[in-house]
């Protein structure tokens, strides 16, 4: 089993003004991630569990390119080929393909639901102006061809709910938080990912909601692409994950099947409290 990404010795701290017992202002190291080191196998759907403050999302930070971590390094490995993604901005990370679905839902409230899909895509025919306006009609036919393949994705892949059809037009920040939920996933199903990092994906939805998102999750799995989430619902990843990883003190200190890992002794006296 090949690995698609790779992880050694990250470390990531924040610092602090604190006054000590003398009275004197020194700088407070706090270590949010320490050594962690973490293989993720391609194809395959990774949980990560863990308390809140562990570190969790930082590591996600870390891989998107939004944090730079202290020490240590993370390979990309899609196609044989290595990218270091340790110095990379966030934008290079995408295009190498890695998506990455935030806590919030990170859609565009004001825009309609079509636009938000198009928004996603990974042509920007409309980033030149004056060349377009030179092949006016192959733009209009590649901006048609953009439509229907938004259409064809939602249509795809919320086969037995036609209310996602049907709402192409409505902005959406007028959508149900479910909706936006499901919303922001399908929005990474325009562009041709290996990599997903899911935050929370269930959080705050009905049960109705986290069918489908565990649907999505599993149809991005059938694609060939990996899925790393982290995910506090662990009936959702005792589900749909293939492997489960427990984070703790800023580091991965268990990993195995979701059944492993979650009846480990450690696991659920710190984190699940049985």
């Amino acid at each position: 089993m090949s690995d698609i990404l790779t992880i050694r010795s990250l470390t990531k701290g924040f610092s602090r003004k604190i006054r000590n017992l003398s009275g004197e202002d020194e700088n407070e190291q706090y270590w949010i991630i320490k050594d962690l080191t973490l293989n993720v196998a391609k194809g395959k759907i990774i949980a990560i569990i863990g308390g809140n403050g562990v570190g969790k999302t930082t590591l996600f930070n870390i891989i998107s390119g939004f944090l730079k971590a202290d020490s240590g390094t993370v390979l990309f490995h899609p196609d044989g080929e290595s990218h270091n993604l340790t110095a990379m901005p966030p934008h290079k990370i995408a295009g190498l393909g890695i998506g990455r679905m935030f806590q919030d839902n990170h859609i565009f409230p004001e825009m309609s639901v079509l636009d938000n899909m198009l928004v996603a895509d990974a042509s920007h025919a409309g980033e030149k102006p004056f060349f377009n306006l030179l092949r006016g009609r192959k733009v209009k036919k590649e901006e048609e061809q953009r439509i229907q393949k938004a259409k064809a994705v939602i249509n795809g892949i919320f086969q037995n709910d036609t209310s996602f059809a049907e709402i192409f037009d409505l902005y959406a920040g007028n959508l149900s938080y479910g909706q936006q939920r499901l919303l922001g996933l399908a929005r990474l199903f325009m562009r041709d990912y290996s990599l997903l990092l899911l935050d929370e994906p269930t959080a705050g939805v009905n049960p109705e909601v986290i069918k489908q998102i565990k649907i999505l999750i599993r149809k991005f799995a059938e694609k060939r692409e990996t899925v790393l989430l982290i995910e506090h619902n662990l009936e959702v990843v005792e589900d749909i994950a293939d492997f489960c990883c427990y984070m703790a003190q800023g580091r991965i200190t268990l990993m195995g099947t979701p059944e492993d890992v979650i009846n480990n002794e450690e696991v659920r006296r710190s984190y699940i409290g049985l």
